[in-house]
């Protein structure tokens, strides 16, 4: 018995020899690069195997490895992986450094950041190197195509134009569907503030090379907190700040031109001999050739002398009015600091000219961002963002003096130097009138923040965002507008100042102090006051000398006005989240807001949000698949709201506009709602995040829907209560969809590699609730069951091959014809301005230095009404008066042809003009949004020079447009988010030149 037990006791001793001598322990501590301080919950794990240990608090650890060595990869957030070989060390040392890759990871969301590990919300971001140098006046024109769910729609192509930025669908219909733009921390008044022109951008006074990054808050986890403003999504926008270590010095240079990106042969304007042959076959139609003894060889003779239409001139108005404007732009910026100071100033030019007469958008613009630690505790920064505007540009819509009317709607047998009185001759009103713009912007902030205890901290910060808007409208006394009272001025003042103090206390507690619970909380208290301030005169009887433009200069005062108006937020906000061992993670949000918008007893409203997220890539489980390296599964839920309505809509109120026996008199301008209250929107969020092989592969999907009560509309009333109509909350309506982004590198051998991303989004939209049903609305219709822009109108039915009259379907059925307009019903056509789906696709190759990026942009499912098509389609009824579209030429003209305009005729109106589905184009189209080839100068040829960074590139903007209607007459976004045109300038495709040098 005692043989056998020291036998055992000497075999376990050899085994325990063998097996420490086949293994042994390795230990150490890792740091941060740049502080020196120990990193805890850092994962040290043997390369290859699922042998692993975190840091302690300390950012000690120790780990068993095979007496063979291998090799200790060490891992953490918002780090660079470190691979040390083990070799012979038992003790390994190591020093991680920020990866500026997994910084850009970290996204800004409702009042502070998260990484994509923390993050349960839908949240997109866009790089600031993504928006530099675009040759557009603001940054929300870059956004489209770039962020999956946000549909960005220029109607307009006059510099320095609004953009129409819709998130998920259309949140409201009597109120704004734009989402609220976030700047440093504050909220800002964005769109169109001119009272003057006909499109301005309060946006376009921020630099983009200013812009760090954007951040879009899409669902209820990120929005939520803004409460009361977040039901149609939030753009939060951080400008650029400086960092630690030497001083950096940029310049950027871009020069190029601009023309209109889309134009159709199909739908061109006619000629002066075409117009001479269609004026002469409906002459004849009507009995003209009988009754006069007219043919062939005196017709034209005829209708120059009745009709006043000139054989010989043959302008093409439409060329006249557009041009090839010119863009270009300078930016200068510096930045650097050291560990107590940091700071980024920047100065910058920008000038574009439109793609028709008169248009311009020119900036001066300036920032400065300075951030200074007193001591460990106590921290002050201060940031402005300052820019001076001028822009010019003409009237738009159905005006005689829209330049962009006029080149389609004049005759082209009048000469340039005529002077018809409808339209108006373009080319005399851009030398003698004048519509500009100054615009004043300021965005800027004070803040602090003061540790109070590890984990705890106090900030404050106070934000103002100041717009002030001069603008004048002169028009002439000898030709246009104001031609019979000589001469008319108008000159408008108005002024936006609105400021925010944000009050919050921070609190981080790693409960076991190695990353395995971890809370955040944030709670504090906001206010917010909103001041609108406006001045503005009208005279007549002008100076006969252009050069005297101002109203006082005038000899007759017309009018003269002004109103002051405001509204003021105030706000009780917390929101937090809890990890467990950075694998689960729940949030939260709460907010209470006031608002001087609604009456005293519906002022307050609560607004929440839950979300949840599961890093599925942190399990234990997911470790022996190294090509995972991210993988997150996210879910969200909550309550926002929409408080864009007039500042006094619930109020009873009085205008003291009229008199009474020669004294001042009030009289009830409006009846009031004292019970309005918020219109709120309820989104449900669900989505996916992964990150594979390396990087090499990444994608993102969200399912959502928002469903929106309490909508602000107009119920009837009995006109015996003195009012039509009256506001409340009584519409409800449902925005759901999905969304889908991919992006990959397919190709990466030595320095040659392909990168490749693709995103779609689709949405639908449904009424669920109305006051009124089926309400028809400028050729839509609001019915319960449909979208929003569902197009409304009686039904085309072709031209009868026969006769060559136009027909129409009775109503919906379309199973009865008639010839008589007024017998076709108004019914729903099944077409909306809506897309089915948007998104984009974009490539980028490079190699070396040299790199090819391009990304197009693409819609479908929507249809664009051109609410002016009777006149420039008129089927005979305006030839000799407008011009017309080539499409013209395709009439009837005899037994059996198939046309697409019915027989000609000037004396009789066959009605073809008239409203239908067939004035409604498919919306459909793809286009080059962006194209740039670029080269980057090597390190070893400008580094004797002691520069950084030099870049070259030419880019192109809008360069390429496909669409899938044939006679599609305007661009494809001339009809905005609405679908219906209204004589915009041309949105155009620009080709830059430039040049970025760092030192």
């Amino acid at each position: 018995m005692k043989k056998i037990l020291l036998l055992s006791l000497f075999l376990l001793s050899v085994l325990l020899n063998e097996a420490m001598a086949q293994s042994k322990t390795i230990s150490g501590r890792v740091t941060d690069a740049t502080t020196g301080e120990g990193m805890p919950g850092v994962t040290v794990q043997l390369k290859g195997t699922s042998t692993a240990s975190p840091t302690d608090a300390n950012g000690s650890y120790s780990l068993t490895v095979p007496a063979t060595g291998g090799t200790l990869v060490f891992s953490f957030i918002g780090y660079g992986n470190r691979e040390v070989a083990i070799g012979g060390q038992s003790t390994i040392d190591v020093r991680l450094t920020s990866d500026a890759r997994a910084l850009t990871e970290v996204v800004v969301t409702g009042y502070g950041t998260q990484t994509k590990l923390e993050q349960t919300g839908a949240v997109s971001q866009v790089g600031g190197a993504e928006i530099e140098n675009i040759p557009m006046s603001s940054v929300d024109k870059a956004l489209q195509g770039r962020v999956p769910g946000l549909q960005s729609v220029g109607a307009s192509g006059q510099p320095g134009s609004a953009q129409q930025i819709r998130i998920r669908g259309v949140g409201s219909i009597t109120g704004s569907s734009a989402p609220l733009f976030v700047i440093d921390g504050v909220p800002i008044n964005s769109g169109d503030l001119s009272r003057n022109t006909t499109t301005t951008n309060a946006l376009a006074g921020i630099n983009p090379n200013d812009i760090e990054s954007i951040n879009v808050l899409k669902d209820a986890s990120a929005a939520s907190i803004y409460g009361s403003r977040a039901a149609n999504g939030v753009i939060v926008i951080t400008s650029k700040s400086g960092r630690a270590g030497k001083t950096n010095v940029r310049f950027d240079a871009e020069f190029g031109t601009a023309k209109r990106a889309y134009y159709n042969e199909n739908t061109r304007m006619l000629t002066t001999a075409e117009n001479i042959e269609l004026f002469g076959e409906a002459l004849r139609n009507d009995g003209y050739w009988d009754f006069y003894e007219l043919d062939e060889t005196n017709i034209v003779d005829f209708i120059e002398e009745n009709f006043g239409i000139d054989p010989d001139v043959n302008t093409d108005w439409e060329d006249e009015v557009n041009r090839k404007g010119r863009t270009q732009q300078y930016n200068l910026a510096f930045s650097g600091g050291n560990e107590k100071t940091t700071f980024n100033l920047s100065g910058g030019y920008f000038n574009q000219e439109g793609t028709t007469l008169k248009s311009e958008f020119e900036r001066y613009s300036g920032s400065f961002n300075i951030r200074h630690s007193l001591n460990e505790k106590l921290a002050f920064g201060t940031n402005l963002l300052l820019s001076s505007s001028t822009q010019t540009g003409p009237l738009n819509s159905g005006f005689f003096a829209n330049p962009v009317l006029a080149g389609l709607f004049l005759m082209p047998s009048l000469a340039l130097d005529s002077e018809p009185q409808g339209p108006f001759n373009p080319l005399r009103l851009a030398e003698l009138d004048k519509n500009e713009s100054h615009i004043l912007k300021a965005v800027g902030s004070i803040n602090g923040e003061y540790k109070i205890l590890p984990g705890l901290s106090f900030t404050s910060k106070y934000g103002v965002d100041f717009n002030s808007l001069e603008e004048d409208n002169y028009q002439n006394p000898f030709y246009g507008d104001a031609e019979s009272v000589v001469g008319s001025a108008t000159r408008y003042y108005t002024r936006y100042y609105n400021w925010v103090w944000t009050n919050l206390l921070n609190y981080t507690w790693d409960l076991n102090q190695d990353n395995t619970w971890v809370v955040n909380l944030k709670a504090g208290y906001e206010a917010q006051k909103s001041s609108f301030y406006s001045s503005n005169v009208y005279a007549e009887n002008m100076p006969l000398n252009i050069d005297f433009r101002a109203p006082s200069n005038a000899a007759t005062p017309i009018t003269a006005g002004g109103s002051d108006e405001g509204y003021s937020f105030a706000s009780l906000l917390s929101l937090g989240d809890i990890s467990y061992k950075s694998k689960y993670v729940l949030s939260g949000s709460f907010r209470r807001d006031g608002s001087s918008r609604f009456g005293s007893e519906t002022r307050y409203g609560n607004f929440w949000s839950v979300g949840a997220s599961w890093n599925i890539d942190q399990e234990e489980f997911m470790q022996d698949y190294g090509w995972v390296n991210q993988l997150k599964l996210r879910t969200s839920y909550g309550v926002n709201g929409n408080a864009n309505i007039g500042n006094y809509d619930w109020r009873r109120l009085y205008s003291y506009a009229s008199t009474y026996e020669g004294s001042v008199a009030a009289t009830p301008s409006s009846l009031g709602n004292e019970n309005l209250t918020w219109e709120k929107n309820k989104p449900f969020d669900v989505g996916i995040d992964a990150i594979l092989f390396g990087n090499r592969l990444s994608f993102t999907a969200d399912y959502y829907t928002r469903t929106t009560s309490d909508l602000l509309l107009n119920r009837p009333l009995s006109l015996t209560t003195g009012w039509p109509s009256r506001l409340e909350n009584i519409g409800a309506m449902k925005n759901s969809g999905f969304e889908f982004s991919v992006s990959g590198t397919p190709v990466q051998i030595g320095d040659f590699k392909w990168d490749l991303s693709f995103n779609i989004s689709k949405n639908k939209n449904e009424i669920t609730e109305l006051a009124v049903d089926k309400q028809e609305t400028g050729g839509f219709i609001r019915q319960v069951g449909q979208d929003i822009y569902q197009f409304y109108m009686p039904l085309w039915a072709g031209i009868d091959p026969v006769d060559g009259l136009p027909m129409w379907y009775k109503d919906g059925s379309r199973s009865e014809t008639t010839k008589t307009y007024s017998e076709a019903q108004y019914s729903l056509t099944g077409k909306s301005a809506l897309p089915t789906a948007f998104g984009s696709f974009g490539t980028t190759l490079s190699l070396k230095g040299l790199t090819l990026d391009a990304l197009f942009y693409y819609s479908y499912g929507n249809y664009i009404r051109d609410p002016y098509y009777q006149y420039l389609n008129s089927g005979g009824w305006y030839l000799g008066g407008f011009n017309q579209r080539a499409t013209q030429l395709d009439r009837w003209q005899q037994e059996g042809d198939q046309a697409t305009v019915s027989v000609l005729s000037y004396d009789n109106d066959y009605r073809f003009r008239s409203l239908s589905d067939n004035q409604l184009n498919k919306g459909d189209f793809i286009r080059l949004r962006d194209v740039t080839l670029s080269y980057s100068l090597p390190t070893s040829l400008i580094g004797k020079l002691k520069m950084t960074n030099v870049r070259v590139y030419a880019r192109g903007t809008n360069l390429w447009t496909r669409v899938s209607d044939d006679n599609l007459p305007y661009d494809p976004e001339a009809g905005g988010v609405t679908g219906t045109t209204n004589f915009e300038i041309n949105v155009p495709k620009t080709v830059t030149f430039g040049i970025n040098v760092g030192f």
